[in-house]
């Protein structure tokens, strides 16, 4: 085929292309009584606001609400995406009407996965259901909350202390270490090992990880526009995305292959072992099918790992940034338990300013500004609007966590809030740091035991100070996937 040729056939898929955008713009931007408002967009794309390369934009969404109401619309093309702000606006939605708002939209190109309509996080068909029971039941089975893996977890907090403590009180960046051993609790449970955080396999999978996060933006147009693949920058982002899922893929084939080499139905070693068992159960061969192993592993590592590796890095920042929080921790942390041994998840009950401080972290610092999206499976009323079917939904979570309906100040840093006029923890309703509803993170339950058995235990050994005392690091983030703190060092001297 000739050059001519070719261009031809450019021109004509780029005006198929432009015709089905604009077919479907007009269509979608047709009038419907009772929207939701929002500000008007921009002709063919949409809202500006969610293509903008903004590290704080999770507050420009929010301050949207102030305009605009707890619950308002954003176009991308000619999709609806609703956000909602508030907690009574994401409980509506997320947990009255789960029925409606449960589903996972399925977009050009996926945010985290390795092929559409697989695993637990993106998959919307009945099979999501069925791998979460057996998910969360198999992280119960290998020791999620249980003395086991809570040996484990200590374990990693040693090995973090012991790189601490060769710092010499030089200032030291945390959060790689963190996310390592985050990451090597998953692994654990995955594939029944641990790993050197020098091995070469480990610092891959570690690598790919957490560049999965930064490349996958929640509002990329990539996400929206399949025009985007024909520019530069767009098969760019694809092709790193791809490549980023493939990396995975290699080195989850390699571990898979090697389980089944030596799988004994007698010995059920870990995760993948159990997996590989039931899935010789020709009962439900649909669902467990070697593309959804794949793709829980993925969701599991990217739920556990990152995501705690984090929140962890969040909560050294807010201690060095209220020293008086942290010399109170460590005081109740020596009252308790003393120096002659290790915290434990039994001492939690008896920690209730230490717990509330990581409550407190969690609300402010908050990893998940935003839910991942849903999708609407028919047409909903919401807080008075029609939201069409779907419409893409959104929950911003911290907005519930600021909501001052629930929060008294909610902009200050004050772990009291969680404890009741008797010292004890008191639980609130709007406090969402997983999400909520049949969507709630599935990492939850273990993220909790390592947020509390590493944040109590660093602070038993260690005080933790900035750098300088006159140029505090920022407690501002950085949005992608989760909310990142800026890169900072801090100093670990030993107590």
């Amino acid at each position: 085929m000739d050059c001519c040729s070719s261009n031809t056939y450019l021109v004509y898929g780029l005006i198929a292309i432009l015709s089905y955008i604009i077919y479907n713009y007009i269509k979608g931007w047709q009038t419907r009584p009772n929207l939701p408002p929002g500000p008007p967009p921009c002709p063919i794309f949409g809202n500006k606001i969610l293509f903008k390369k903004d590290p704080l934009g999770y507050k420009r969404l929010t301050e949207l609400s102030k305009q605009y109401g707890s619950v308002y619309r954003l176009y991308c093309g000619s999709t609806i995406i609703v956000f909602l702000n508030g907690y009574d606006a994401i409980h509506e939605a997320f947990v009255k009407q789960a029925a409606v708002f449960t589903d996972r939209p399925q977009l050009f190109a996926p945010l985290i996965g390795v092929s559409k309509g697989t695993g637990i996080t993106y998959n919307s068909d009945h099979n999501w259901k069925t791998l979460r029971r057996f998910t969360l039941q198999a992280l119960r089975d290998f020791g999620v909350g249980k003395k086991s893996l809570e040996e484990q977890i200590v374990e990693e907090v040693d090995v973090v202390a012991d790189t601490l403590k060769t710092s010499n009180g030089e200032p030291i960046r945390v959060k790689p270490l963190l996310l390592s051993a985050a990451t090597n609790i998953i692994c654990s449970v995955m594939f029944g090992e641990r790993f050197s955080y020098e091995n070469s396999r480990f610092t891959e999978l570690t690598g790919v990880l957490e560049e999965i996060f930064r490349l996958n933006a929640p509002f990329a147009k990539e996400n929206f526009f399949p025009i985007t693949r024909l520019f530069p920058s767009g098969r760019e982002l694809i092709r790193r995305r791809s490549a980023a899922i493939e990396k995975v893929k290699r080195y989850l084939a390699r571990t898979i292959k090697e389980h089944e080499e030596t799988f004994d139905s007698n010995n059920i070693r870990d995760f993948i072992d159990l997996y590989h068992k039931v899935s010789m159960d020709e009962s439900e061969p649909e669902i467990f099918t070697e593309a959804n192993i794949y793709k829980v592993i993925v969701d599991l590592f990217l739920a556990g790992g990152e995501t705690t590796g984090t929140s962890l890095d969040w909560s050294l920042l807010y201690m060095i940034r209220y020293p008086n929080i942290q010399r109170k921790c460590q005081a109740e942390i020596d009252k308790v338990v003393g120096t002659n041994r290790r915290v434990k998840l039994s001492d939690k009950g008896s920690l209730p300013f230490l717990e509330a401080t990581l409550l407190e972290i969690q609300r402010i610092g908050n990893t998940l500004t935003f839910s991942l999206p849903h999708v609407a499976k028919t047409d909903a009323t919401l807080q008075g609007y029609l939201i069409p079917k779907d419409s893409i939904v959104i929950a911003n979570l911290y907005s519930a966590h600021i909501d001052e309906k629930y929060w008294d100040e909610p902009e200050t840093f004050r772990p009291e809030r969680f404890l009741d006029s008797d010292g004890k923890i008191q639980r609130k309703d709007a406090f969402v740091p997983f999400s909520t509803g049949p969507r709630f993170c599935i990492g939850e339950p273990l993220a909790r035991m390592e947020l509390f058995l590493f944040f109590t235990n660093l602070l038993q050994q260690f005080s933790f100070t900035p750098t300088d005392e006159n140029d505090l690091p920022s407690l501002d983030g950085i949005q992608a996937l989760t909310l990142t703190a800026l890169p900072y060092h801090l100093v670990a001297k030993p107590r």
